[in-house]
């Protein structure tokens, strides 16, 4: 991007006060096995570390991507490793620049880190303390993850999605149009003392020339919900 687009996004979000929080992209290369191609990932994440410098953002999402070919003729624990030694070496760069590096939770079967369980090895395994996990709810409620399990991730939460779903597909719709737990998954954060952003997820409108009234329903729909829980400060 050039340097005067971030110049305007910067000056746009400074006179909204809307702080901008963290740099999301999504590089399923980042366990390529072509090296260059994975290299480009890393290395486009590290882009987008800069850039959040710039712009003063807390975090970059990366997004892990999933085992290619259903598990099989390349071995998991391989693509697992490369996945390990990718966000390592974000997660170092990230520290010079003073952000975290945050692991996104995806809901589909064959995602690398998929439920409570593989997000708590995937952190263990970088063993970096910048390294930490963003927790989607949407995400959680299609793997069928009780709010209660967040609780195991207490220390380790850098972020924060919310959306809503149906609980069999991966919708993200604004608050109150699905069946999620929003509630309870939100008592249970609190509980785990996080007291951050939290972002709100929208993909695929149903009618994209009304994006504006998906949007301030979204928004509306969550903030009732955080103020009589007593959630926003």
């Amino acid at each position: 991007m050039k340097r005067g687009n971030l110049k305007r996004i910067k000056k746009l979000c400074d006179e909204r006060h809307m702080p901008i929080s963290s740099m999301v992209s999504a590089y399923p290369e980042l366990i390529s096995l072509e090296e260059h191609v994975r290299r480009y990932a890393i290395d486009s994440y590290k882009r987008l570390l800069d850039m959040g410098v710039y712009l003063d953002a807390k975090n970059l999402l990366i997004v892990l991507g999933e085992y290619i070919w259903e598990k099989n003729v390349i071995k998991p624990e391989l693509q697992w490793r490369q996945a390990v030694e990718a966000a390592q070496e974000l997660s170092d760069y990230a520290a010079k620049c003073e952000m975290n590096v945050l692991v996104e939770l995806e809901p589909f079967s064959y995602s690398l880190v998929n439920d409570i369980d593989t997000m708590e090895k995937f952190l263990l395994d970088v063993d970096k303390s910048n390294c930490l996990a963003n927790v989607d709810l949407g995400h959680l409620h299609v793997r069928g993850v009780p709010a209660s399990e967040i609780i195991r991730l207490k220390g380790k939460i850098g972020g924060v999605h919310l959306s809503d779903n149906d609980g069999t597909i991966h919708n993200d719709w604004p608050t109150r149009r699905g069946n999620a737990d929003l509630e309870g998954y939100l008592k249970v954060l609190h509980e785990c003392g996080y007291d951050d952003v939290v972002s709100i997820e929208l993909e695929f409108a149903d009618d994209p020339d009304r994006i504006i009234e998906w949007v301030t329903e979204a928004y509306d729909r969550t903030a009732e919900l955080m103020d009589q829980l007593k959630l926003r400060s």
